[in-house]
C-alpha cells in the first residue's frame, strides 16, 4: 500500500508539472501570436534614406519617411483628402488665402508640443536657397516665395506664411490655388521639430511610429506612445528589410517572409511583372503621379517642332501600361491607333526634315532611371522610332540625354498639376506662362506625357486596410493583421 501511494504521488506530481508546462507553452504561443499580429514586415530597396521630410524627393524615400512623420492632411481610403494634424482648414473665396488651425493635443515623440511655428519653420527652410532643397519650386505659388528663395527679400519681410497664434497658420498665394489642402499631404510639407537635428540615434518624430534602429540590414520602427491618434493604431512594430536584389526581394513575398511587396516601397521587377499580374494577391492602386519623358530643349532633333510632334505621335501609353507595366496605369493623352496611311505620312515628313537638316546621323539619347522596367519602357519606344523613322537611338542611365524618363508628384488629384514642373523646369518660373488647360500642355509638346502611374502591390490575405493614396503613400499605421 505504501508502495502504491508513493507511485500515485509521483504520477500526480508529474501531471501537475506537465499541466504547468503546457499552460506556459500556451501562454507563450498566445504571446507570440499577439506579437506577430501587431508587427508588419516588408522589403525596401537597399539604399541610403534621408529621414528629413523636407528633403524627401523620391517614392522610395517618401515611403519610409511617411511612417515617421505626417502632416496637416492625408488621403482617406476613399481617395478624398481628410484633416489629420489640422483641426480645421478655411479658404477664401478667391483661393488665395488659406487658414489652418492645428489640433490641441499634438505631441512630438519626445513629449513636447507640436506648434504652428514647427510647421512654418520647416516650410520656410525649404525656401532657403542655401539648403539646396529639390522641393523648393513646389512652393513658389506662395506669395513672394520665389523672391525669398532668390534672396530678393529677407525672411523678416516674407509675408506669404504667417503665424497668427500658437496653433494657427495663414498662407497667402501668388495666384488662386484650389487644392492647397491636397498639397499639404505631401511628405515635403511634413514638419520637423524646430531647431532639432535629423539624427538616426535620436530622431524626433510626429507620426504613429518612431525610429528604434537603423543598420545595413533593416530599419525597425516602434510605436510612438505620444502620437495623437495612438488608440486607432493597431500595429506596434514595423520591420523594413533592406534588400539590394529586386528578384530576391520579390521572392521574400512568396516565401511569406514579408507581409506585402510593391510600390511605393519596392518596384515589382520587370522580370516578375507578368507573373505577379496573375497572382490573386495582387492589388493595383491608381495614383496621380505623372510619368513622362523630359525633353532636352537643346537637342538638335527635338528643336524641330515637326520632328518632336511626330515622335510623340508614335507613343502608345496604353500599350506600355498593359504589356510592360501589366497594370491599369491611365494614359495622360488618349489616342486612337494610327493607320498605315497616317504612319506613312509621318515617316515621309521625318525623312525630308532629317535630310534637309543633315540630321541623319544625329543620335537621340534616351535615359532610364536605373531600373530594368524603365529601360524596357524606353526600349519599346525607341523600337517604334527606329522602325518607322530610322532615327538613330541609344539608351543609357548616365549623363545628359535628349529624352529622360521622369516622374513628378505634386500630391494632388488634379491632372493639371504637372504645370508646376513645366513652369519651373521649362518656363523659368514665369507665372504668366502657367498652363490652365491639359490640352494646351499636350499641344505644346514641352514634355511627352505617358500615364498617371498605378502602383502594384502583392498583399497576403491576412493583411487588411492596405491602401495606396493618390499621392503614392502607403501608411502602415492604417493596417490590420489577422
Amino acid at each position: 500500500m505504501k508502495k502504491f501511494s508513493k507511485i500515485f504521488l509521483i504520477l500526480m506530481a508529474f501531471l501537475l508539472v506537465s499541466c504547468s508546462n503546457n499552460k506556459k507553452e500556451k501562454e507563450k504561443q498566445n504571446d507570440n501570436s499577439k506579437s506577430s499580429n501587431t508587427e508588419i514586415v516588408t522589403a525596401i530597396k537597399k539604399q541610403e534614406y534621408n529621414l528629413d521630410p523636407k528633403l524627401s524627393n523620391s517614392l522610395n524615400n517618401d515611403s519610409v519617411v511617411s511612417q515617421l512623420f505626417e502632416g496637416l492632411t492625408e488621403y482617406s481610403s476613399h481617395g478624398k483628402i481628410a484633416l489629420n494634424q489640422a483641426e480645421s482648414i478655411e479658404k477664401s473665396g478667391d483661393f488665395k488665402k488659406w487658414t489652418i488651425k492645428l489640433r490641441d493635443n499634438l505631441k512630438w515623440s519626445d513629449e513636447s508640443n507640436i506648434t504652428a511655428e514647427d510647421y512654418v519653420q520647416s516650410w520656410i527652410s525649404i525656401l532657403n536657397k542655401e539648403n539646396n532643397n529639390p522641393n523648393a519650386f513646389k512652393l513658389f505659388f506662395i506669395k513672394d516665395a520665389k523672391n525669398l528663395y532668390d534672396g530678393k527679400i529677407s525672411s523678416n519681410d516674407f509675408k506669404g506664411i504667417r503665424i497668427t497664434d500658437e496653433n494657427t497658420i495663414e498662407v497667402n498665394m501668388e495666384y488662386p490655388v484650389k487644392n492647397f489642402d491636397e498639397i499639404l499631404s505631401n511628405v515635403f510639407m511634413f514638419p520637423t521639430k524646430k531647431n532639432s537635428k535629423i539624427d538616426k540615434e535620436n530622431l524626433i518624430t510626429n507620426s504613429a511610429f518612431r525610429l528604434k534602429s537603423y543598420n545595413d540590414e533593416e530599419i525597425i520602427l516602434e510605436q510612438n506612445e505620444n502620437y495623437w491618434d495612438n488608440v486607432n493604431t493597431k500595429i506596434k512594430k514595423v520591420t523594413l528589410k533592406l534588400v539590394e536584389n529586386d528578384i530576391l526581394a520579390y521572392q521574400l513575398f512568396d516565401l511569406k517572409q514579408i507581409d506585402f511587396f510593391g510600390l511605393p516601397f519596392y518596384e515589382i521587377p520587370y522580370e516578375r511583372r507578368l507573373d505577379s499580374s496573375k497572382k490573386p494577391e495582387l492589388l493595383n492602386f491608381k495614383t496621380n503621379i505623372f510619368e513622362f519623358l523630359k525633353l532636352d530643349k537643346d537637342s538638335k532633333i527635338l528643336k524641330n517642332d515637326t520632328l518632336k510632334k511626330n515622335l510623340e505621335a508614335l507613343i502608345d501609353s496604353k500599350f506600355l501600361a498593359e504589356f510592360i507595366l501589366y497594370n491599369n496605369s491611365v494614359p495622360i493623352k488618349q489616342k486612337e491607333n494610327l493607320v498605315s496611311d497616317q504612319i506613312a505620312k509621318l515617316k515621309n515628313e521625318v525623312d525630308k526634315i532629317l535630310k534637309s537638316s543633315n540630321l541623319q546621323n544625329e543620335i537621340l539619347t534616351l535615359k532610364h532611371n536605373g531600373t530594368k522596367l524603365s529601360e524596357r519602357i524606353l526600349a519599346s519606344l525607341s523600337k517604334e522610332w527606329i522602325d518607322k523613322y530610322r532615327i538613330k537611338v541609344s539608351i543609357t542611365n548616365n549623363g545628359d540625354a535628349s529624352i529622360t524618363h521622369a516622374t513628378f508628384n505634386m500630391g494632388t488629384t488634379d491632372e493639371m498639376d504637372i504645370k508646376y514642373y513645366i513652369n519651373h523646369y521649362l518656363q523659368n518660373d514665369d507665372f504668366s506662362k502657367m498652363y490652365t488647360s491639359i490640352e494646351d500642355i499636350k499641344k505644346d509638346n514641352l514634355i511627352f506625357p505617358l500615364y498617371k502611374r498605378s502602383f502594384s502591390v502583392l498583399v497576403h490575405n491576412n493583411i487588411q486596410g492596405l491602401y495606396v493614396s493618390p499621392n503614392g503613400l502607403l501608411l502602415i499605421k492604417n493596417l490590420l493583421k489577422q
